[in-house]
């Protein structure tokens, strides 16, 4: 009776180990598939637009007594193709995991150009920001 019970314990041992090993190896290869870059983990800006590709997102910082700290002041667009000119936008700063730091931004690109530079609401906290989303539609 004492060796199945020993058998069956040790059954359990080796199934427990099994799968610890593949948990591992699962989160191990989610972690790799985010990318390491020297400017950071994981993906940072993202533009999404149905008009053309290639535009560049970006953000200044001002010094801000409030939080104290430095906070994000206008978010950057360049390279804007001609087909995305006079669309509507949805802009959200990024933090941690992906989530929203501070309100999102809308409203119409301009009509000329190849650049717009969008005022924030609020004061959103810099060092909290770890990416940007940019939706052109």
């Amino acid at each position: 009776m004492r060796n199945i019970r020993n058998a069956t314990r040790t059954t359990k041992l080796v199934v427990a180990a099994v799968v610890a090993c593949i948990a591992f190896a699962g989160v191990y290869g989610f972690a790799a598939s985010l990318g390491l870059t020297t400017s950071g983990l994981g993906a940072s800006s993202a533009v999404v637009s149905a008009c053309g590709s290639g535009t560049t997102a970006s953000y200044s910082t001002t010094y801000s007594s409030s939080i104290p700290g430095y906070s994000v002041s206008q978010v950057n667009l360049g390279s804007i193709p001609a087909g995305c000119l006079s669309k509507s936008y949805k802009i959200q700063l990024t933090g941690a995991a992906g989530a929203t730091i501070g309100s999102e931004m809308t409203g119409t690109l301009p009509a000329s150009g190849t650049t717009a530079n969008i005022a924030t609401a609020g004061t959103p906290d810099a060092s909290l920001v770890t990416g940007i989303s940019v939706v052109i539609s």
